[in-house]
């Protein structure tokens, strides 16, 4: 192959990279938005970023599947650009560190199967990534033989810094919590006086909502709707018409008062209890 393709090849990986990267750091920013923003790829119930990047497969080991992403990109485009004057065996290291790439590709393909529901923005980086696995391919079937003592040589430094910016996020979002406002009398008297949340184990505010209330919301009488859920009570949801989670209502000896759809505050939510909450 000539040297003036595969410095294109070289570019196209530091070009395409440099797109996911964007939609990456937009997604980690849309992870930790307020509930109330949404994204702007939230198209419906079926087409939406919010409903992945916040649900329970957003994370692991508490840190953001996007930042992971965002890491991912950064370490390809700096190895692209550093093939770009010296490839050495880096080729061999880019081939690799796609294919861990597409591993991440698998993973959110399987959690959106699961949740029912298509991010457009991670399937823009699912698309990059594979045609970065190609660009790959080539390069390495048209570059420089392996050389195991060169490629050792070559490794560390990369390995080094992946552990170190993989390592950073970890650490930061497992670090001890501080200590969350106490919400239990609160929750325990939204319970009593009779309000149930409707919800979907699939619901990125129902998410928000548990967190928000901490240890507390073990107070709150919590219905899964959802037919894939821990103990789903659909037939009593389509009997309660609840069309969007989380749906709070208030109902005393089975006979609906109100109810409130979405994300509640402590203030709205001992309003809509009839309880009384000093901040």
């Amino acid at each position: 192959m000539k040297e003036k393709t595969r410095t294109n090849l070289y570019k196209w990986l530091i070009g395409l990279s440099l797109i996911g990267l964007i939609i990456s750091i937009y997604l980690v920013f849309s992870h930790f938005a307020d509930v109330t923003e949404g994204s702007i790829c939230d198209i419906s119930k079926t087409i939406s970023c919010s409903e992945v990047n916040t649900s329970k497969y957003s994370e692991i080991f508490n840190t953001p599947v996007a930042i992971f992403g965002v890491i991912w990109f950064i370490v390809l485009i700096l190895m692209s650009w550093r093939a770009l004057s010296k490839e050495g065996v880096l080729h061999i290291g880019i081939l690799f560190w796609n294919i861990i790439g597409i591993g991440s590709v698998f993973y959110l393909i399987w959690a959106e199967f699961i949740l029912g529901v298509i991010c457009p923005f991670c399937t823009v980086v699912h698309v990059i990534i594979v045609i970065n696995l190609v660009i790959s391919i080539i390069l390495f079937k048209t570059g420089k033989k392996l050389n195991l003592n060169e490629l050792q040589k070559s490794a560390k430094p990369w390995l080094v810094l992946i552990i170190i910016l993989n390592l950073i996020p970890l650490i930061y979002f497992n670090l001890p919590e501080k200590e969350l406002k106490n919400y239990d009398e609160l929750a325990k008297c939204v319970t009593a006086n009779g309000v149930n949340m409707y919800s979907s184990f699939t619901c990125a505010v129902c998410k928000k909502q548990r967190e928000y209330l901490g240890n507390s919301f073990q107070y709150i009488n919590e219905i899964e709707c959802h037919p894939r859920g821990e103990n789903p009570q659909t037939a009593l949801c389509l009997e309660k018409g609840i069309t969007g989670t989380p749906t709070w209502i208030l109902e005393k000896n089975n006979v609906e008062t109100k109810r409130f759809v979405g994300f509640m505050k402590a203030e709205s939510l001992a309003e809509f209890a009839g309880c009384k909450y000093n901040d």
